[in-house]
């Protein structure tokens, strides 16, 4: 199947995420917060995510989505914890924005890796090379669009793989730590491990934002020189 019938496919299969309907159509909570059309549409748009772009692109899609609601909901949901508290005859708390924050990670989860795979199935380097063999010269738009495209291209295939790598070292880090603390069995040692997962949590989100920010634009300066020397359009009168 060529990209552009796969494209035309999860285009359609995108339009719930506009329009709404037949998602909310079937509303029927599961439990608060989980609606039935949202846990069908997931599991439709994850199986041809599945289908389209392999088990592999499908596995990188959620850890990315995951990575990216994981702060938005927890930080959500906390700051709404400190500013409404549940008191005596106030309907608040934590009854009162619990379903919100679930429902808008099931939305997360889906739409993040439809996305992802979207953009992941435009053949950007062909576009890229197409551009840069023009024999006539490159206009300024298409000048711009080349720098769009190495931007894009190096975010998606270099630093987004990398970040993920560095991830999943971590992630099996931690799982050891894990097991070091699982021999522990005072009360106060396991509160403490907890307390110093949850700060590690936020310091990744932080040098995740930080180093994924910095690698993007690190050649930029570059690739801006090096497009900007191109030749340019040659008129047709010349």
């Amino acid at each position: 199947m060529s990209w552009k019938s796969k494209l035309l496919i999860l285009s359609v299969l995108a339009l719930p995420t506009f329009v709404g309907y037949p998602v909310t159509a079937m509303d029927a909570e599961i439990i608060s917060g989980v609606s039935l059309g949202w846990v069908l549409y997931g599991l439709l748009v994850h199986g041809a995510i599945l289908a389209l772009a392999g088990p592999g692109f499908a596995e990188k899609a959620v850890t990315i989505a995951v990575l990216i609601s994981t702060p938005v909901i927890f930080l959500g949901a906390g700051i709404s914890f400190l500013m409404l508290p549940d008191e005596v005859g106030i309907v608040s708390g934590p009854a009162s924005y619990s379903a919100h924050y679930v429902s808008l990670c099931i939305t997360m989860l889906t739409v993040i890796p439809l996305a992802l795979c979207l953009m992941a199935l435009v053949p950007f380097h062909r576009f890229e090379n197409t551009l840069l063999a023009e024999t006539d010269g490159v206009s300024r738009f298409q000048k711009y669009a080349l720098m769009f495209l190495r931007v894009f291209n190096h975010v998606v295939y270099s630093v987004i793989p990398g970040i993920l790598e560095v991830i999943q070292e971590e992630r099996h880090y931690r799982a050891w730590l894990g097991h070091q603390a699982d021999g522990q069995h005072s009360i106060l040692a396991a509160m403490r491990y907890r307390r110093e997962r949850f700060s590690a949590l936020l310091r990744d989100m932080i040098q995740i934002g930080v180093e994924g920010i910095c690698a993007s634009i690190q050649y930029i300066p570059l690739w801006a020189i090096e497009i900007s020397l191109l030749p340019g359009k040659r008129k047709s009168g010349a």
